[in-house]
């Protein structure tokens, strides 16, 4: 029987071909505009805000109001929602499989290749908003008081900026809500698919027989850019046995909606990091801070990985110093390998304070985050 580390070889995930780009030469590429025409897949589901409702056996009726006493053409409506009350969609299947489950399961022609709608404007990079961070509070002592993350590090001065983006793939990663009122972040990377931190995922919940996930895509006060209808609940969840080790640190979701597929959003690729970019200021990450001053997702580019570390079973750490608060995690750290082909290498995870004292901060690759989506791609269509 062939080995694990053999098997991961025989898949290629270490492709050979083009390096990440410098963000300088990410710079002189021009856009690439689409066609502007929204797929009525799209347009279709931007059109309604859905409304879950888990009630008896007969079809809830709504009630319409206008309101017209708050504004011109405001309208409330009123969905009985039963004794209950809830309003989510509840997942189905949440399992840690085993990694040579995973790496047996996948079609060895499935390749992990970007999509790129063609009606969606290609921008390699993104269109930042001015900074609307709070200035700092003064203690009557006159010490300046801002608010400091727990279990994520902000070093020195904070280089995240506000997008406010809906170009490809910028608008590919979204806001991730669980039924534990977590809030995480994660990234299209195929048509059902989220890449996500494991701990983003409402495990005790799942034990419990109950629980949700909620994915907005280009996420801006808790409403989708690409129209209010543009979300979806997670439908599937694996990841790996020893998740709680932060090597491991990924899950993969399967959505309701196809809200990745080539009518819709696209989604990127993933690639196997390599120990020989350490030091390369070329990564880029994404995500959904809270408690900020963030109402979209942030970005910050020019991050060098500078340590990894390698676990048995295709676990990655690496560790940098891009900045990182609660709900970060799960964000993508990734990069072009040429003209629109973004690729995640590792989804952002924790912080973490070494031997000697430092602070980095980890995000979670490897060849087991490449196999998870692999397999994703073969057997959730």
């Amino acid at each position: 029987m062939a080995t694990y580390q053999q098997t991961v070889d025989s898949l290629g995930f270490m492709e050979n071909g083009e390096r990440p780009l410098t963000p300088f030469e990410l710079a002189t590429l021009r856009p690439s505009l689409g066609t502007g025409e929204r797929p009525p897949a799209l347009a279709e589901l931007a059109k309604y805000q859905p409304v879950y409702v888990c009630a008896d056996d007969t079809a809830p009726t709504p009630e319409v109001r206008r309101m017209d006493r708050v504004a011109e053409n405001m309208w409330r409506v009123n969905v009985p929602v039963g004794p209950k009350g809830e309003t989510f969609l509840p997942g189905r299947t949440a399992t840690r499989v085993d990694p040579r489950e995973v790496l047996s399961g996948i079609d060895s022609d499935v390749d992990l290749r970007p999509c790129r709608p063609e009606w969606l404007d290609l921008f390699h990079v993104p269109r930042v908003l001015p900074s609307r961070s709070e200035e700092p509070m003064r203690r009557l002592n006159g010490d300046l008081v801002e608010p400091q993350p727990e279990s994520r590090y902000v070093f020195g001065q904070d280089d995240r900026q506000e997008l406010n983006e809906t170009s490809w793939p910028w608008g590919c990663v979204g806001k991730i809500v669980n039924s534990q009122a977590k809030h995480g972040s994660g990234a299209l990377v195929g048509n059902r698919l989220v890449l996500t931190v494991a701990h983003a995922v409402p495990w005790r919940d799942i034990a419990a027989g109950r629980w949700w996930m909620h994915f907005v895509p280009a996420s801006w006060n808790g409403q989708s850019l690409h129209g209010a209808g543009v979300q979806s609940y997670v439908s599937d969840v694996a990841a790996w046995p020893d998740g709680e080790s932060t090597a491991y640190d990924w899950a993969l979701c399967r959505l309701y909606e196809p809200l990745g597929s080539r009518d819709r959003l696209g989604h990127f690729g993933t690639r196997l990091y390599n120990p020989a970019w350490n030091g390369q200021g070329i990564w880029t990450h994404m995500g959904y801070p809270v408690n900020l001053w963030f109402r979209g997702a942030s970005y910050q580019s020019g991050i060098s990985i500078n340590e990894v570390y390698e676990g048995d079973h295709g676990g990655l750490e690496c560790e940098h110093y891009g900045d990182m608060t609660g709900g970060n995690s799960g964000g993508p750290m990734f990069a072009f390998f040429g003209a629109g082909d973004p690729r995640i290498t590792a989804v952002n995870a924790f912080g973490a304070v070494n031997a000697d004292g430092t602070r980095v901060n980890v995000a979670a690759g490897g060849t087991g985050l490449n196999a998870l989506v692999s397999w994703g791609r073969t057997n959730w269509p």
